[in-house]
């Protein structure tokens, strides 16, 4: 029973039921429009072979799945009358539903981008698991629970959404179906952009790779060595990556957009539903937390549809089309490429392939350039520069890397 007093209780009327309505309309129309004109940007830019090949990526087509699936649940939303009834019923089976499907693609972005990055596994190999484990979870969380009306008007806040009648069977099922999931797979989404920073801070920090230029020195093994400790220009100088190129920053700056989303809104849906189950609905501050609770899931789509505008793989290929892209020979045209992940992962390899190489060439008392390819004179620093881009062996790398994804 609630303690509350007659000056504070409330009781939910039809004008709020109207007005909590009508506000969760006009959050959730103006992210579903975004999200559906970014597909429609994605689907009017695969159509043209010369940019089509720049989307070929597992980590935007997930940003698809994402994307089709938070259009949905935002036309679900939209259109589930807030009233008792099979429509009702339904609805809320289907925003549970959609809800379900594009919070687990959006983890298997960062589930994808840990796996790719620092454990080399195959991302194209992966994705059909991504969509065979997120359909199948989202299957078993949410048909079963329309199976037995566990969807329908909830009395109590005036919405469709879970409408069993005891608040602490409710619960579990909220629980056990929803906000348990939902928090893992926001949890496990941070937990895997945050190795990703981390690995990326410890990889990068004593390396340089802005255009992965290795300078060594073209004399003897003595001189090399005077050079080493000599003069900073005769020498692959660690510098802190991250700190020095706006490329990689946008990279890493993208890296923690994700979780940061997905806490702000997951988390925050997720107390707000268990606290108004617990707590139950008794006074204005309790419809307050409710009206809070639809903004959020209201603005989600539109969280998700202004990250996917920013894809790398999408600006990439619109540059593309613009005539604006970096070309294979690293020779730009008229603005820099975005820098992606894969491209990231690939900068990581051919550094440490370049350390190898200079290692390698210390130890041995010979003259030349220690890595084939095209070099140039840096005038009177006796130097050599191999430049990825330029015709050397990292450049081949770094395009054989990317094809694998």
């Amino acid at each position: 029973m609630s303690d509350t007093t007659p000056q504070n209780a409330f009781t939910l009327t039809d004008a709020d039921i109207n007005f909590s309505a009508v506000l969760a309309l006009a959050c959730i129309i103006p992210g579903t429009c975004v999200s559906f004109l970014t597909l429609l940007a994605y689907s009017v830019v695969v159509c043209f072979k010369r940019s089509r090949a720049k989307l070929d990526r597992v980590s935007f087509r997930l940003m698809v799945y994402t994307l089709v699936f938070n259009i949905l649940f935002g036309i679900a939303y939209a259109v589930t009358p807030a009233s008792p009834g099979v429509l009702c019923n339904f609805g809320a089976f289907v925003v549970n539903f959609t809800l379900s499907l594009s919070t687990f693609f959006t983890t298997c972005i960062g589930l994808n981008l840990q796996l790719v990055l620092i454990h080399g596994v195959n991302g194209k190999k992966m994705e059909k698991y991504y969509i065979a484990a997120t359909t199948i979870l989202s299957i078993v969380l949410n048909v079963p629970t329309y199976a037995v009306h566990q969807f329908g008007y909830n009395e109590d806040t005036g919405t469709c959404w879970y409408s069993n009648t005891d608040p602490r069977l409710r619960l579990k099922w909220i629980i056990g179906t929803q906000s348990f999931w939902i928090t893992l797979a926001a949890t496990v989404e941070t937990m895997c952009s945050c190795v990703v920073l981390g690995w990326i801070y410890y990889r990068f920090q004593t390396q340089r790779i802005t255009s992965i230029m290795i300078k060594v020195s073209t004399r003897t093994k003595p001189q090399l060595e005077k050079a080493r400790i000599g003069s900073s220009d005769n020498v692959f100088r660690p510098v802190m990556l991250v700190a020095r190129d706006k490329r990689y920053r946008r990279v890493v700056l993208r890296i923690a957009m994700y979780p940061i989303v997905s806490l702000i809104v997951n988390y925050t849906t997720v107390i707000l539903d268990l606290n108004m189950t617990v707590r139950g609905f008794h006074t204005q501050r309790d419809f307050n937390l409710l009206i809070l609770d639809l903004i959020f899931y209201g603005i989600r789509p539109l969280a998700y549809g202004v990250l996917s505008i920013t894809d790398p793989a999408f600006v990439n290929a619109v540059r593309e089309l613009r005539g604006t892209e970096v070309n294979r020979n690293g020779h730009r045209t008229n603005s820099e490429r975005t820098v992606t992940q894969l491209d990231f992962a690939s900068a990581v390899q051919s550094t440490a392939d370049a350390q190898g190489a200079v290692s390698q060439y210390s130890k041995e008392p010979t003259h030349g350039s220690i890595i084939p390819g095209n070099t140039e004179e840096s005038g009177d620093s006796g130097t050599e520069c191999v430049e990825s881009g330029r015709g050397s062996v990292h450049d081949e790398d770094l395009w054989k890397f990317e094809s694998q994804l």
